[in-house]
């Protein structure tokens, strides 16, 4: 049958009632494929299965050419032609058919007895046997509909391809990008195993695929992950399985066995009191597993039933594993009472309490935490009672070291607040602590010496706090030792350690300690290192000169910029930095100096941004809202040079954009004042009509300057004719136009430049005498042969709505047609007959979209 005889057959069917197909929006469609299936299920004989069945693995088998690309470009994979042979319609239909026949293969009565499921279990297993990563990726949509086909089939296969090497996932899971263009191709596999896990005969099996995929997971950005499914499943609150209970528990013993580490991430998240929130799992469509007023009820004891469960195996677990101890001792809140008596128990055995001191020390530690957090919020909903943090801290007394390097360790950590005693008084609880930590520096120090110290900052996690809290307390008799031998390492933890102690001496003596040392052996990295641990100002910076005379550079070259240290300007500090090739530090400053409203400094702030675009420095380092900051400054202040500005505004054209605040000011002034810069800047974008062959492949530089171009041009928002006052001059605007046309029409850009031109015209002002925009620009875009303006206007329109939410009423896009529709009126009531029949037809198409919508969220309801 052809096309048009099967069009024909389908407008009969669609005339009769309760038929099973629509036409929408000129789209056919089925209203219920269960409903058809049953409808048509006795027209159906084994011939047609053999024949869907070789269709079915054709299409399905395809790869996806969006995979011959790079991850980053395949967003643009329809741009590049690499799509698939057969529409997603068609590998949607197949797979939903599979679906009915593994599902629903009974209804087909003309048919051998089961060959319907037969069909659906081998079309499973042709199309994914020998399925490789580009297979699994092309299908990822699909995975959730075909697992229904054939559970059984496409478990097996998931198991199959785990234990391929290399393992077509492990490629799936290294596709995985970030940003926008980034995309997750697990979803479908981990969606279709959600799926399944619903029915107690597979959910074993899924758990153990998931905990297995988990294990090859090098996680990312998504929250889609093997193990996050694994646990929404069996959250004890809302459990996402009809799995009775003790599968549930039989299933993470059963992860346990083969993938600890899996299992005891799980467990860790099953405990009461994390906080979740959850959404569900996928749920089966095509197979009636999931009652349709089933709800995840759950008993007081039913719950307590499965923590209690989940909490025993993550004590045995931790019980002999050190690491998961710990682990555990920080969820000791999380446990039901049985389980936190028996760590507790455990804790206090001789298993335990006969470890050595530097094994012991990380469990006292984490105890002593946590009965402190509990005791210092006692007063909290979450906090444990009295008798329990008795119970926790008597048991981490027995644990307690015994030498002052074990007990005073937990003082010197980045994590200040966690040492606090009650709550508020920061600042005189912050110097009690200080206070503690000198006194436990004083106590190592008399106890062993500076070697003693030495050896107690490779076990803290703060070196820095402790040699600051050395600086204070010790005499100067160790100061030549520990500066000759210390003070240019290249060590970290004794750079940090150095850097600690030189403050700390600095606060306490000040620049007479500084002064007092003997220099005359040091050598010039000596010198300049400590003065890098000195505060980042004048007194500092004369110094360098003095100290390190021609070698001043490697100071300048070296320290680490703090402008909040600094009470002078910072003019030296800046042209000290902008001398040695560090132009991002030098930013640093001009932005304290505008934060401080101190003078702008026009000429050092362009200098800084224009080296810093070809600087060597690290660019983690290049903080944007300092730069666009700068340039808004550089922008407002009628001392910049304007060649200066241009250039600086078009280095840094892909930070200024209006959702960051800042914008290229001068750029689209030029843009819309100088015909000559626009033409040049549509040139850079687009190919001439008048060269009769495409040209070599530009190379990278004119690559940069086109997509320079194109950012500036599809951010241009200032019309030509506006003037600086927000007036409008159709005097200048019809002398600019007039020169772009003749400079493009000889260009061969004629036509691209006046759809650009029609976009940016939306945003003039309105006309003084009271039409919506000026009639000059109306006249203009009235003209017979200005279609393509008109069209760029038209575009502009629809694009500057932006991103926005879909009202099922059409609300929106009705108020839009009458608004379009009102302007069209003014402008046909004014004499512009051709521009107000473009505003018109504009104003229906958004009539048409809100019926569009409507239809659609209607079909959707029923």
């Amino acid at each position: 049958m052809d096309f048009d005889s099967w069009i024909a057959s389908l407008r009969e069917v669609l005339q009769g009632q309760d038929n099973p197909l629509a036409l929408r929006n000129g789209r056919w469609e089925v209203v219920d494929r269960k409903e058809l299936w049953h409808g048509l299920g006795s027209r159906i004989f084994d011939t047609h299965l053999d024949q869907f069945k070789d269709c079915a693995v054709e299409v399905l088998s395809e790869l996806d050419p969006q995979f011959e690309l790079p991850a980053e470009e395949r967003y643009a994979a329809n741009i590049h032609g690499k799509v698939l042979n057969h529409s997603s319609d068609l590998r949607k239909g197949l797979a939903e058919t599979l679906a009915l026949l593994g599902s629903h293969g009974g209804i087909l009565k003309n048919c051998t007895q089961h060959k319907p499921e037969f069909i659906a279990v081998l079309s499973i297993r042709d199309i994914f046997e020998q399925a490789n990563w580009q297979l699994w990726g092309s299908l990822n949509s699909l995975l959730p509909t075909l697992s229904e086909a054939a559970p059984g089939e496409f478990l097996n296969l998931v198991q199959n391809a785990l234990q391929k090497q290399p393992c077509p996932f492990d490629e799936l899971f290294a596709q995985e990008g970030k940003g926008i263009a980034g995309r997750n191709y697990m979803t479908g596999l981990l969606w279709a195993l959600e799926g399944l896990s619903w029915a107690e005969e597979h959910f074993m099996g899924v758990a153990i695929i998931l905990a297995e995929l988990a294990s090859h997971d090098p996680g990312g950005n998504w929250t889609n992950r093997p193990v996050n499914s694994l646990i929404t499943i069996l959250l004890p609150w809302y459990p996402q399985t009809l799995a009775p209970i003790d599968k549930r528990i039989a299933a993470i013993k059963a992860i346990r066995r083969d993938f600890p580490d899996i299992a005891w991430k799980v467990l860790l998240s099953l405990l009461p009191n994390q906080h979740q929130t959850s959404f569900g799992v996928h749920k089966p469509l095509w197979r009636s597993i999931v009652p349709k007023d089933w709800e995840p009820k759950v008993t007081n004891k039913q719950y307590w039933d499965q923590v209690a469960g989940y909490a025993e195996i993550a004590v045995e677990m931790a019980c002999g594993d050190l690491d998961k101890l710990k682990e555990l001792v920080a969820n000791l809140d999380n446990l039901p009472k049985p389980s936190f008596d028996q760590v507790l128990k455990y804790l206090s055995s001789e298993a335990i309490t006969n470890l050595p001191e530097n094994q012991r020390l990380p469990i006292w530690t984490d105890l002593t935490n946590f009965a402190r957090k509990h005791r210092r919020f006692s007063d909290a909903k979450w906090a444990l009672n009295d008798e329990n943090i008795t119970q926790i801290e008597a048991v981490a007394n027995r644990l307690a070291p015994t030498s002052p390097e074990g007990l005073y360790r937990r003082l010197f950590v980045s994590k200040e607040f966690d040492l606090y005693h009650k709550n508020g008084d920061w600042e005189e609880q912050h110097k009690k602590l200080d206070e503690r930590r000198q006194k436990a520096i004083q106590e190592i120090y008399d106890a062993s010496g500076l070697q003693g110290i030495i050896a107690f900052i490779n076990e803290v996690e703060s070196p820095n706090k402790v040699g600051w809290a050395l600086g204070l307390i010790a005499d100067s008799g160790i100061d030549s030792d520990l500066l000759k031998n210390y003070l240019d390492t290249e060590d970290t933890i004794y750079r940090q350690f150095m850097g600690g102690f030189v403050w700390g001496r600095y606060q306490n003596q000040g620049w007479e300690w500084v002064d007092g040392l003997d220099r005359a052996e040091w050598t010039i990295a000596q010198k300049c290192q400590l003065l890098m641990y000195l505060p980042f100002e004048d007194d500092t910076w004369k110094r360098a000169v003095d100290w390190l005379g021609d070698a001043e550079y490697e100071y300048w070259q070296r320290v680490p910029v703090n402008p909040y240290q600094s009470k002078s300007d910072l003019l030296f500090a800046i042209d000290k930095l902008l001398g040695v090739a560090r132009p991002q530090a030098a930013i640093a400053c001009l932005n304290y100096r505008l934060h401080k409203k101190l003078p702008f400094d026009a000429k050092r702030t362009v200098r800084a941004l224009l080296e810093t675009v070809s600087s060597s420095e690290p660019t983690a380092n290049i903080d944007s809202y300092e730069i666009t900051e700068l340039i808004k400054a550089l922008q407002n202040d009628s001392n910049t040079d304007q060649d200066d500005l241009f250039k600086v505004e078009w280095a840094y054209l892909r930070l200024l954009d209006r959702h960051s605040g800042a914008e290229p000011k001068l750029l689209e002034k030029y843009l819309s004042t100088q015909p000559d810069f626009f033409c040049e800047v549509i040139r850079l974008i687009y190919r001439s009509k008048n060269e009769e062959t495409q040209g070599e492949e530009p190379g990278e530089v004119k690559k940069a300057l086109a997509s320079n171009a194109w950012r500036l041009l599809h951010e241009w928002r200032r019309p030509p004719g506006l003037r600086e006052d927000g007036s409008f001059s159709s005097e200048d605007f019809e002398a600019w136009l007039k020169s772009v046309k003749h400079l493009c029409k000889e260009s061969g850009h004629l036509e691209v430049a006046m759809i650009k031109v029609g976009e940016v015209l939306l945003y003039c002002p309105p006309d003084p005498q009271g039409l919506w925009l000026p009639r000059s620009v109306a006249s203009v875009l009235n003209a017979r042969d200005a279609e393509e303006m008109r069209s760029g206007f038209r575009t502009e329109i629809f694009n500057s709505r932006g991103v926005h939410s879909v009202d099922p009423t059409g609300k929106p896009e009705r108020d839009l047609a009458a608004l379009w529709r009102e302007k069209a009126d003014a402008l046909e009531n004014s004499g512009f007959a051709r521009f107000a029949f473009t505003l018109r037809e504009l104003a229906n198409s958004y009539d048409r979209e809100a019926e569009r919508i409507i239809e659609e969220h209607k079909s959707k309801v029923e």
